[in-house]
């Protein structure tokens, strides 16, 4: 027996695929841009602490300057790398959005499928019992003839 929308469940689950593989893809820029994020603020920790060190032994104004510069780009530079993962994080949210909701309409027809085949099967149940009554009634007949 065929399911009448099996082309569309499969048209679904295909879908829902696509959107698991982006979510996955997504998932994945999100976990790198962190990474980068944390790796601009490991390396400014460390410059801070070769700064501390430096001044400790005299340094002069230009050093100074650039350390300061230096460290005003990482604020720059990490201001936009947190712009970049909350963007990330709102794609992330969208496509899982569109997952729940492609999981949603695969299952409802996954459904709908169980629930024909349920019912095709106790047509065909039916079916067979009348067959073997009737056969059971000509058989009754015969033998009392």
């Amino acid at each position: 027996m065929n399911f009448k929308l099996e082309a569309l469940l499969k048209l679904n689950k295909s879908k829902e695929d696509l959107v698991m593989r982006e979510l996955g893809r997504i998932n994945s820029h999100l976990q790198d841009q962190k990474q980068r994020s944390n790796f601009m603020l490991s390396i400014a920790d460390e410059r801070i602490d070769a700064r501390n060190g430096r001044l400790q032994e005299g340094m002069d104004i230009g050093t100074l300057a650039l350390y300061d510069n230096f460290f005003q780009g990482v604020k720059i530079q990490n201001a936009k790398q947190n712009e970049v993962i909350s963007e990330v994080q709102t794609r992330l949210e969208n496509t899982r959005t569109k997952l729940v909701e492609a999981m949603r309409k695969r299952k409802t027809l996954e459904i709908l499928k169980d629930k024909e085949l349920r019912a095709e099967k106790s047509r065909q149940t039916k079916r067979e019992l009348k067959e073997m009554d009737e056969i059971a009634a000509n058989s009754w007949r015969l033998h009392n003839n």
